[in-house]
């Protein structure tokens, strides 16, 4: 019997090329878009749990003032909580990642994602060495470890085990291991690892073993079984902060801890190691995937339900000879099955072509592994799902003629079978709309983002870090860009305005409140700041040569309100920053110095003549002079360090990347969606035109043109549409409104975002209808009334 069924179904997909070919392709296209999604979402998933004890690592961050989230936590509460809470077995500090210059062998490379580390780095995470002992490589303050990736770029096909690297152009290091390239779905991200014990020689948190600066990750790994629920979680997070409130009773700060594999999708946190993903975006593209499948298996119904007329009489014929409902269900769902699964291998073929466009518009390295079982489960399940969901209705549909009526030519529809298929299209055009005003709402806000006015022009402005010997010499530093005229605008700064994470409690005003505790971002600054970021100055005046012997102090408008300040008469109160008593000499314009995520903040400026780095304003369509300059004082001033360089707008550019990413991904799957769509879109214009086939010959008999039948044909389309576009409104703007609560600053959706999706669907729907529309008003009446 079942092999009957096959056959029948084979024969039918051969006769029906044309029909076989709409059906693969909506099934084949909504597949290969789940597969790549589910990849995705798989991928984002699976972030550190690739780590042995990933179920007992936790990282430490801290909150401040209820609204202010940090990853970092202060290194000496790191190292000495293990010895009074006896449940964590051991704790690791990493610092920030930072860029340095190496030398081997007289070759220079400049690597970034550096970091520093703990000796039981590798002890407490899972990177495995390729060369040297885990358990020493991290032991001795002169030793590095490196990735394969970075040691091949260093030594080549050489044994780097051993060898000799130069940082710095003064300290001499050696390679104490090499470690497997570091897994994609890994948060940390690193082409080498030093030891803390060399940086604890000249940092004073270190030294001094810190509970006040919090300045490093911290990860905690406790003893097996300790941690089993999220009461043993408060529990310890609970026991935590009593001793952090203990020992430091002049703060309130409290900790969180944060498992493993949450840091990746769960950590919308400040001053957190860049890269990390977002949950939300993984629960959107998780649905989007869903909807998609759900459409394309909406696409099959609507071209077999189009079909059901030419199949009916092979129906009645089949009950007539003896066939049960239930034999003619096996049936239909047998060929939705075997289509079903001629699709997947099409739409394993797709992912495979469309992979490497993917992971570039991704930024990610997705595989798919046909080799692991688990792989073929999870295809074979959507085969099957797909399937069974496409060939559901038709199988009902069709299963359920009466042979009596079907033979003597008198079948006709029932308005619940056709209330249903209106259903299925006005929902696949609810997912175009919607997808279409996702994509408009998500690139008119990151158009927002690029021109918004942060409170000082980001264009035209280079910046070089102070490295080598430019730390010492940034007096000749300043004087050879005073002297240039393509560098004479610049100023030396301690932090950029793009994602500021310096953050400090040690500040008193008159009249402050004892029990206040702000945290207060501040930016180290020359004279020249103003003017090369070209701020606004609401109140007094800027710094002078002499700010830094008066301790002069700049505070933006947050932090005048913030200290119960008037701009007016704020300049000229006294203002004491980590001890240090000074004046307020003037009150700038607000301006954005974190992501459009965040409200703006309070902010603290003071005079410094050192800084970490120079920034440069060029002038219009000066930028190669004035990069010519730069690297003609850099190599004069450090010649052992290539210039490195780059632009304030790239920077902030960068901290959006995301968000552009899922603006791209969406604008593709809606393009794909709308495909899918118009392939149901025309299977039910080919079912009801196949409905009014004799109608439309009257007509045409009648002396009705072309243009009014087409006009007859697409009215009903028409108002499908205008369903979706309503039933789409509310939902869109319930899903962009959330989306945009990210950010402190956001767009209003305006109504055109909906008219712009509304309009484009129905324009693309009358251009599929108007085909089918235009054939069956331009066939010869005679063959549709030749049977009457």
């Amino acid at each position: 019997m079942f092999k009957n069924y096959l056959k029948i179904a084979w024969r039918n997909f051969i006769q029906q090329k044309w029909y076989s070919f709409l059906n693969m392709s909506g099934l084949a296209i909504g597949m290969a878009c789940s597969i790549l999604i589910l990849l995705w979402v798989r991928h984002e998933s699976s972030y550190d749990t690739f780590h042995a004890n990933a179920d007992q690592i936790y990282r430490l961050t801290a909150i401040a003032n209820e609204d202010f989230k940090a990853a970092v936590s202060p290194a000496g509460m790191v190292e000495e909580l293990p010895q009074l809470m006896p449940e964590i077995e051991s704790s690791v500090r990493l610092g920030h990642p930072f860029e340095e210059l190496f030398e081997v062998d007289g070759q220079k490379f400049k690597e970034d994602f550096v970091f520093f580390a703990d000796t039981n780095f590798l002890e407490v995470f899972t990177f495995p060495l390729i060369e040297g002992n885990p358990k020493t490589a991290l032991s001795r303050p002169d030793g590095i470890l490196l990735t394969e990736t970075t040691a091949r770029k260093f030594f080549g096909s050489e044994r780097a085990l051993g060898r000799t690297i130069k940082m710095n152009n003064t300290d001499t290091f050696t390679v104490s291991g090499v470690m497997a390239d570091v897994p994609s779905n890994s948060h940390l991200q690193f082409n080498a690892i030093l030891p803390m014990t060399y940086h604890a020689k000249t940092n004073s948190d270190l030294i001094n073993k810190v509970w006040d600066a919090f300045n490093y990750y911290g990860y905690f790994q406790f003893e097996k079984g300790v941690i089993t629920s999220e009461e043993d979680l408060s529990a310890a997070i609970e026991k935590i902060n009593q001793i952090y409130a203990a020992r430091m009773t002049e703060f309130e700060i409290t900790f969180n801890l944060q498992p493993l594999a949450d840091i990746h999708l769960h950590s919308n946190l400040q001053i957190d190691i860049p890269g990390h993903g977002n949950i939300q975006y993984v629960n959107i593209f998780f649905v989007v995937a869903f909807i998609i499948l759900i459409v394309a298996c909406i696409n099959y119904m609507n071209l077999a339900t189009a079909r059901s007329s030419r199949r009916a009489k092979e129906v009645g014929l089949r009950k007539v000879i003896g066939a049960g409902r239930n034999q003619l269900i096996f049936q239909f769902f047998g060929e939705s099955l075997m289509i079903a699964f001629f699709s997947l291998i099409l739409a394993i073929v797709m992912v495979y072509l469309a992979l490497p466009a993917f992971n570039d518009l991704a930024q990610k390295q997705l595989e798919l592994h046909l080799g692991d079982a688990n792989i073929w489960i999870g295809l074979m399940a959507i085969a099957l799902i797909t399937g069974l969901i496409s060939g559901s209705y038709p199988a009902l549909f069709l299963s359920g003629f009466r042979p009596i009526k079907v033979l003597k030519g008198r079948m006709k529809l029932s308005g619940s079978n056709l209330f249903f298929r209106n259903g299925l299209v006005i929902s696949q055009f609810v997912v175009s709309i919607l997808l279409l005003i996702g994509t408009t709402v998500i690139y008119t806000q990151l158009n927002f983002i690029q021109n918004k006015n942060l409170g000082y022009d980001k264009s035209n402005l280079i910046y070089i870090p102070m490295e080598g010997e430019l730390w010492g010499k940034q007096e000749a530093l300043k004087t050879a860009l005073e002297q240039n005229v393509w560098t004479s605008d610049f100023s030396i700064i301690s932090d950029l305005p793009t994602n500021l994470t310096t953050g400090d409690f040690d500040i008193h005003w008159e009249g402050k409140d004892p029990n206040s505790q702000v945290l207060f971002p501040h930016i180290n600054a020359d004279e020249n700041f103003l003017d090369v970021f070209q701020m606004t100055l609401l109140e007094g005046r800027g710094f002078s040569r002499t700010s830094i012997d008066n301790h002069d102090y700049l505070i933006n408008e947050t932090a005048a309100k913030i200290m119960g300040m008037d701009v007016e008469n704020a300049v000229g109160k006294s203002l004491t920053f980590r001890e240090n008593k000074g004046t307020i000499i003037g009150v700038v314009k607000d301006f954005n110095y974190k992501p459009l995520q965040y409200a703006i903040e309070p902010l603290i400026l003071q005079h410094r003549k050192e800084g970490s780095l120079a920034v440069v304003r060029t002038a219009p369509k000066s930028t190669e002079n004035t990069i010519a300059a730069l690297e003609e004082i850099y190599g004069s001033l450090n010649p052992a360090y290539p210039l490195s360089y780059n632009f304030v707008d790239t920077s902030l550019d960068a901290q959006y990347k995301g968000e552009r990413q899922m603006g791209t991904i969406f604008n593709v799957f809606a393009l794909l969606a709308i495909i899918i769509s118009c392939l149901g879109l025309y299977g039910l214009s080919s079912f009801m035109t196949e409905q009014r086939f004799k109608e439309i010959g009257i007509r045409k008999v009648l002396g009705a043109s072309a243009l009014l039948l087409v006009n007859m044909l697409s009215q009903d389309f028409i108002k499908l549409v205008i369903i979706a576009f309503v039933l789409a409104i509310p939902i869109s703007w319930y899903a962009m409104n959330k989306w945009l609560q990210e950010f402190a600053f956001r767009i209003d959706i305006q109504w055109w975002m909906f008219g712009l999706a509304g309009f484009s669907v129905l324009l693309i729907a009358l251009s599929t209808v108007s085909f089918q529309s235009l054939k069956a008003a331009n066939a010869d009446p005679v063959k549709s009334l030749r049977t009457e």
